[in-house]
């Protein structure tokens, strides 16, 4: 079950006594049992049990699960952080909870690791281990992410240009939890500042200089005459230009890949840039100490080619 699915099935009043909220992101799960809870209606004074594992016993939880309710419909016990269980005691753990018939809610979460390639096997054990419980699992997708993005910046008014905005999207498209974050640290920069957009955004480098990287890149591919200049400002805040070469050549294919005619240059001339910056990346990860003007000549070389999305004679 995906958490769209589990609120239109709390929508519609099929309420299980038992959910299994599985996900690596701590928000997505609090979002989901906040929904659980909100459904429920149910008395947080009285009404609603928290646990963490391992620091729980299960006689404590069980206990709780058969004690009746004082103002709500049903009693909300919220067992966290079964990841840290050890797998023999998880299973019997899991064999406790299998043979208790309850009325009131259990709700199990487990946070999983990032970019970790077993999910799906972690997913399926679990879903065996707790047959009684949903499983929900929790995850983002791209366009929640942007619309998540968009909605922010409209409810609390952010002043952010479009470059921003891609990075963002891109940076974050999997990690809800570094998004917020990230929030965080812009609105504590526009709190001060009033406005953040490419000119101003230098200012954050330390903190937002995967952002910069962008903003350098599409001034090269908008031909921008200042672009260099750019460049140097932005020096004393890359650990290596590596990560501008990466943001150049993701611009580059970004919009070689986008829509009809977005960057209208010959396949021979987008070859030669793209194979230049190649020569570039090997003399950076070979440690040349003349990576930095590279770059500079790079930059002399080819800023004029690209213009309002047309390629121009070098």
């Amino acid at each position: 079950m995906t958490e769209r699915q589990l609120t239109d099935s709390l929508q519609s009043g099929e309420i299980h006594n038992q959910y299994l909220l599985i996900g690596d992101e701590p928000i997505l799960i609090d979002r989901a049992l906040n929904t659980i809870k909100e459904t429920l209606g149910v008395d947080e004074s009285f009404d609603l049990d928290r646990f963490s594992l391992p620091d729980t016993t299960i006689e404590d939880i069980i206990s709780k699960l058969f004690l009746m309710p004082l103002s709500s419909m049903r009693r909300l016990l919220v067992v966290k952080n079964l990841e840290n269980v050890a797998s023999r005691d998880l299973d019997d753990f899991a064999d406790a909870i299998k043979h208790t018939r309850s009325g009131n809610c259990l709700i199990l979460t487990y946070q999983l690791k990032k970019d970790n390639r077993h999910h799906e096997s972690i997913v399926k054990r679990l879903a065996a281990l707790f047959p009684s419980a949903e499983c929900v699992v929790l995850k983002p997708g791209r366009d929640e992410i942007k619309k998540w993005i968009q909605a922010k910046i409209r409810r609390d008014g952010l002043n952010l240009d479009g470059a921003m905005v891609d990075y963002l999207e891109e940076e974050f498209n999997n990690d809800v939890t570094g998004l917020k974050n990230e929030f965080d640290k812009i609105e504590n920069y526009l709190h001060e500042a009033g406005s953040i957009g490419a000119d101003s955004a230098k200012d954050l480098a330390r903190g937002l200089c995967n952002f910069d990287r962008y903003h350098v890149a599409n001034a090269f591919l908008n031909g921008r005459p200042e672009v260099l200049k750019i460049f140097e400002e932005l020096q004393p805040y890359l650990a290596t230009n590596a990560i501008l070469v990466d943001a150049l050549t993701r611009g580059i294919i970004g919009r070689a890949r986008g829509r009809v005619n977005s960057l209208q240059i010959s396949r021979s001339t987008l070859q030669e840039i793209l194979q230049e910056l190649i020569a570039i990346d090997r003399k950076i990860k070979t440690s040349s100490i003349f990576t930095r003007l590279l770059m500079e000549l790079f930059i002399l070389h080819n800023a004029g080619t690209f213009r309002n999305g047309v390629t121009y004679g070098r």
